[in-house]
């Protein structure tokens, strides 16, 4: 999805799916999960209800839930500066 067309989307309820390009983690009860880099620097991903052992790289996920264009600021992290970038992240509803 191109970053013009999620902020169109922006607060609404989505469906997506695409294919898990990135390790899969757990972080206060819910699964992070990320889809594969595009040539436009936005980060693309999902963040799903509970810990989902069951996502594995390489195959599809379908998520329902509120599409959101996340504007992160630059910062410094153990002394390093990260970079503002753009996320587009679909938050899973039940």
């Amino acid at each position: 999805m191109s970053l013009e067309r999620a902020r169109t989307l922006n607060g609404k309820p989505v469906t997506v799916s695409f294919l898990v390009a990135k390790p899969a983690y757990t972080l206060l009860g819910r699964t992070m999960v990320g889809a594969a880099d595009r040539d436009d620097d936005v980060e693309r991903g999902a963040v799903l209800l509970g810990k989902r052992l069951d996502v594995k790289e390489g195959e599809r996920v379908v998520v329902r839930g509120v599409l959101r264009v996340i504007h992160h600021r630059s910062d410094v992290v153990n002394g390093v500066i990260v970079p503002a970038w753009v996320e587009v992240r679909v938050t899973e509803v039940k």
